[in-house]
């Protein structure tokens, strides 16, 4: 099937078929704030790896992605190190963040992936608005955008002076398998 144009705003759904997410080209962004509100800080994570299955029609289509919180980098070693340390991430006992997706829906003129993302072993529902997927060459590039909430992970350490909320920005390229 030859991909279409079937999202709001632009946004392209690829053909369908079953594409492997490119951990070398892929990215999960988040900014929060530090120091007591003061300061942003911004970072990234690794995909490891991940799927994406695109069906028809495109609402059955479904996600899977593994992100490795080893990989938490906000350009500060002090901070990195403290971070994946067993009293906030404990990167060395959770080193998986996965999502799994539930469904997907056009809702208001935006695509949202419903799904299920698991930190610290504890799953909680999350929506992914789709801003993005631009499909070329057996290949696509989604971004998608949502906010999480730490402390419903677990992830509560340093409630003063660390931020609660977390914007995510996900930049993906997934290859035709």
């Amino acid at each position: 099937m030859a991909e279409r144009t079937v999202f709001s705003r632009g946004v392209a759904a690829p053909r369908t078929g079953t594409y492997r997410i490119d951990s070398a080209r892929s990215t999960v962004r988040f900014t929060t704030r530090g120091m007591f509100g003061l300061l942003k800080v911004v970072g990234t994570l690794a995909v490891r790896e991940g799927s994406v299955v695109v069906a028809d029609p495109v609402e059955k289509s479904t996600v899977r992605a593994v992100i490795d919180a080893t990989s938490l980098d906000t350009s500060n070693r002090t901070r990195d190190k403290h971070l994946r340390a067993a009293d906030f991430m404990d990167v060395e006992t959770y080193p998986d963040i996965t999502f799994i997706s539930e469904r997907l829906a056009e809702i208001s003129d935006t695509w949202t992936l419903f799904g299920i993302l698991t930190v610290h072993r504890v799953s909680r529902p999350v929506e992914l608005t789709i801003t993005a997927a631009e499909p070329t060459n057996g290949e696509v590039r989604f971004q998608a955008v949502t906010r999480t909430d730490r402390h419903e992970f677990g992830v509560s350490k340093g409630k003063a002076a660390v931020a609660r909320h977390q914007a995510i920005d996900l930049d993906l390229v997934a290859v035709l398998s």
